[in-house]
């Protein structure tokens, strides 16, 4: 821009707002010359414009934000992503990079910040080096990526060794056991890793069998919390195991990881402090005769999860019969086995009682699946969840569990401690068939044992005529118990109904006056039926009737679904 002779003028942001009162030389004259040096002035504008957009940039509002709370955010952003999945967010260097260019304030941000260099992966060798370099003395997270060319592997493995005490999460394919794999790995495994936080073998496609673990870093971890495990089978001295919270065992479904039950009871025993352990595709087999003698209970005082995937009944009971938990949630998928006595077993001890476990039971709900010949026991005993997911193996002979159901529910009414429980539901998903054994007799068995039952939930979404209520209201209706003489389950106050071909509105009129009269009514019964919902007006059914006997009658059973168990990432 050009100036009066008087002297240079103020640059101010009006002048360059308004286009048309500007004065450049050649503006509408030939471009072929340049007797101004206008060029060499343009090019100094252009880094006065880029300081107006650095200017601009700090008048939005995330530039409120000081650069440590930034720091926070981005710190923040590294913590939250916990994902151990193969080339996740912030694995090498890029991330930071493109968030360093987003402006000047986020690029001092990110380069002053080692917290978020600390991701390196042998996939990105060059990253790796900046990683390290900008790193400092952070603690650092490696991945061994089984798709990394041999040379980058090992350029990257050669500059981590000297930082190996930095090392806070290491995660390595399950192909490490090929001879390749195990010489580059070779010297990283070798050297001690005081700081080792996270150690995983995840997943890679392999026809190989399930491999024991090596002894690694010379058996010293001492930091060593959590250790995930994939077609790999942990040696009493692969780590050490003493602050261990979380071990987590998954073999292949072809070819899955077997475990005697001493060397898991014997792992377990090295880990005072364990929090979460999950078991899947793995076989648990008996220990020999005289290993069985020498199994003493392990106390796991920490324990709030513990999840094993399909495993005998016997072997489920004998390993919960040795484990001491007060306070932990269990999901088991267990396969059922019949005993001599022809009762069934389906994982849980015979002396519940003197283990001190699944006591206080107050809600309980089975859930037939018999499509799948499968059943879900599922409740909550002293403030915690348990859940056996119980299914019939293929060589059994014992039938489908529709053919067992009765039988089945008698058996987990006679093994589980039923004197506190509050909450009591059935339910069926989306079967042809018809239940057998599900009699008045054994029903009235099973209310016997619930005396303090308050709330019981039937749905059935079976498209037949098949359900549970004609028998079980039948029970409820006409039984006694022997030793008051009262009704069964005198303090039952709910009853709900859904879609259950065989209720019976007369026997639950006949069971809802009969309590009234003893003292002890029934104060809601919620039912859904087909034949409720094409009448105009249902004030002209039985729901008049049974609200003589009963306080609240309605036609909207509430929703009872098996709870979400907590699970925990892989």
């Amino acid at each position: 821009m050009s100036s009066p002779a008087g002297g240079p003028t103020r640059l101010s942001l009006p002048h360059l707002l308004h286009p048309d009162s500007w004065d450049l030389p050649e503006w509408d004259g030939p471009r072929c010359e340049d007797p101004y040096g206008v060029v060499e002035k343009l090019g100094d504008l252009d880094s006065s414009i880029a300081m107006l957009m650095r200017y601009r940039n700090s008048l939005r509002p995330v530039h409120r934000l000081t650069t440590d709370v930034m720091l926070l955010v981005f710190a923040n952003l590294v913590e939250q992503d916990d994902s151990t999945t193969l080339c996740s967010f912030g694995y090498g260097s890029n991330p930071w990079v493109t968030m360093s260019h987003v402006c000047y304030q986020w690029r001092t941000v990110v380069l002053s910040c080692p917290l978020l260099w600390t991701r390196i992966s042998t996939r990105w060798p060059n990253a790796a080096l900046t990683c390290l370099e900008r790193s400092a003395d952070a603690p650092i997270a490696l991945e061994v990526c089984v798709d990394a060319s041999a040379e980058a592997a090992s350029r990257v493995i050669g500059a981590v060794l000297p930082h190996a005490t930095r090392i806070q999460h290491l995660f390595f394919p399950s192909t490490f056991q090929s001879a390749d794999m195990r010489a580059l790995l070779a010297p990283l495994l070798e050297a001690p890793m005081p700081a080792l936080h996270t150690l995983q073998v995840y997943k890679v496609r392999m026809d190989e069998d399930c491999f024991p673990l090596p002894d690694f870093f010379g058996g010293k971890t001492p930091s060593l919390k959590k250790l995930k495990l994939r077609y790999a089978i942990p040696g009493i001295g692969s780590v050490t195991y003493s602050h261990l919270t979380h071990l987590l065992l998954k073999g292949k479904k072809s070819k899955p990881i077997t475990m005697q039950l001493s060397r898991l009871l014997g792992i377990l025993e090295q880990c005072p402090h364990l929090e979460v352990l999950r078991i899947a595709k793995t076989t648990i087999v008996a220990s020999s005769t005289e290993e069985k003698e020498e199994l003493s209970p392990v106390s796991l005082d920490h324990l709030r999860l513990l999840d094993i995937g399909r495993s005998s009944a016997n072997m489920i009971s004998t390993l919960l019969s040795h484990l001491i938990m007060p306070d932990c949630a269990m999901r088991l998928y267990v396969l059922l086995e019949k005993g001599a006595d022809s009762n069934f077993r389906f994982g849980v001890p015979d002396n519940l009682q003197e283990l001190r476990l699944l006591q206080n039971i107050t809600r309980l709900h089975v859930e037939y699946s018999c499509g799948n010949d499968y059943v879900t026991v599922q409740g909550n005993s002293n403030g915690n969840l348990f859940e056996f997911t119980v299914t019939i193996p293929h060589d059994s002979d014992m039938g489908e569990m529709q053919s067992i159901a009765g039988q089945f529910l008698q058996t987990v009414v006679n093994t589980l401690d039923l004197s506190t429980l509050e909450e009591f539901a059935i339910s069926e998903c989306y079967h042809q068939g018809v239940y057998i054994g599900l009699t008045k007799r054994r029903w009235a068995h099973a209310f016997h044992r619930m005396p303090l039952l308050r709330t019981l939930h039937v749905h059935v979404h079976s498209p037949t005529d098949a359900g549970f209520c004609r028998s079980m209201l039948a029970a409820l209706a006409t039984e006694r118990d022997a030793s008051t003489g009262g009704p069964l389950c005198p303090r039952l106050e709910t009853l709900s109904m859904m879609n259950d071909k065989t209720w019976s509105s007369l026997h639950c009129y006949l069971m809802a006056k009969e309590r009234l009269e003893a003292g002890h009514p029934l104060k809601r019964v919620s039912m859904r039926q087909p034949y409720y919902e094409d009448l105009e007006d249902v004030e002209d059914t039985d729901l008049p009737t049974l609200r003589r006997v009963v306080d609240n009658v309605d036609l909207e059973p509430p929703t009872v679904e098996l709870l979400d168990f907590p699970d925990e990432k892989w």
